[in-house]
C-alpha cells in the first residue's frame, strides 16, 4: 500500500465520476471508501484501488447539503446536516462525486446522493486539521 499525503490545494489523484460507498468512522478519523478506487492527476493517469483517509475530522464545520433535484438552474428546497447525523441517517447510499476541492484543512466534494429509493444532488464538507491521505495498491 502507498499513502499520499494531499497537500493544501493540490491532489496527486482524482476521486471524479467515482462511487462513494462508505464512510467508516474511528474517532475523529474517517475512511471513505470507493467503488473503484481513484485515478492519478499525472501521467500515465493510472486507475488504482485504494481509499481516502481523513485525519482530525472537526464534526463541528463538517456538513452536508442535500438538494433536491429540479434541474440545473431555478429555485429548489434542501437540508443542511451535520456531517456525523448524516452519516447516522444514511448507513447505506451511493454518492457519486462529480466536482472534488481541496483547500487549506477543507475538502469538498459535490455529486449526487441514492439513498432510501432518493435521488438528489449532494455538496460534502470535510473539515480536517489533520492529513487527507489517498492510500493506493501498488
Amino acid at each position: 500500500m502507498k499513502r499520499t499525503v494531499r497537500d493544501n490545494i493540490n491532489a496527486a489523484f482524482s476521486l471524479h465520476d467515482m462511487n462513494v460507498t462508505a464512510f467508516d468512522v474511528s474517532g475523529n478519523d474517517i475512511i471513505m471508501k470507493t467503488q473503484s478506487g481513484m485515478v492519478e492527476t499525472t501521467a500515465p493517469y493510472r486507475q488504482l484501488d485504494g481509499f481516502v483517509e481523513f485525519h482530525g475530522v472537526r464534526w463541528d464545520f463538517s456538513y452536508v447539503y442535500l438538494l433536491g433535484v429540479t434541474g440545473n438552474t431555478g429555485t429548489f428546497t434542501g437540508e443542511k446536516l451535520f456531517f456525523k447525523d448524516f452519516l447516522e441517517r444514511y448507513k447505506q447510499f451511493g454518492f457519486t462525486i462529480m466536482d472534488e476541492s481541496y483547500g487549506y484543512n477543507m475538502t469538498k466534494y459535490t455529486g449526487y446522493l441514492l439513498a432510501n429509493r432518493q435521488h438528489c444532488e449532494c455538496i460534502i464538507e470535510i473539515y480536517h486539521e489533520g492529513d487527507m491521505v489517498f492510500v493506493s495498491e501498488e
